[in-house]
């Protein structure tokens, strides 16, 4: 009998997590818009929307996971964050698990970024509970 060996990346298994932690608590994806779902007060659905945005590529919401990069939640900023790479190419040194020091300073590089390069600032306002 052969053994099969699936390795499953941290990033995989988090994702599965928040889906199906999402599943079980009745959340309401499919019904709502991803900017409204970046600003939920629900930190799954929050996650989930900023994976959805990376995937999609959606550089709309760029000000949106900015914003999202400011959460209280570590999972949050860490699908924000990956999801803003994959849409512009660039991290601006953030860390989403770096003290608030670091990444107060590394978002303040993000709206800069963002005055430079879309002509204003994030619009989106800031999840409850989130900072």
């Amino acid at each position: 009998m052969a053994v099969i060996a699936v390795r499953f990346s941290y990033v995989t298994i988090l994702g599965c997590v928040l889906i199906v932690g999402c599943l079980a608590s009745g959340c309401r994806l499919a019904s709502s818009g991803l900017y409204r779902r970046l600003q939920d007060e629900d930190p799954t659905i929050r996650a989930q929307a900023a994976i959805e945005a990376g995937k999609w590529q959606d550089s709309k919401a760029v000000p949106y996971l900015v914003d999202r990069l400011t959460d209280s939640e570590a999972a949050v900023r860490f699908f924000a964050i990956i999801s803003l790479e994959k849409i512009t190419g660039q991290t601006m040194e953030y860390r989403y698990y770096a003290p608030d020091s670091e990444r107060i300073a590394a978002v303040a590089r993000w709206r800069q970024w963002l005055d430079r390069s879309r002509g204003g600032t994030a619009t989106s306002r800031p999840a409850e509970g989130g900072s």
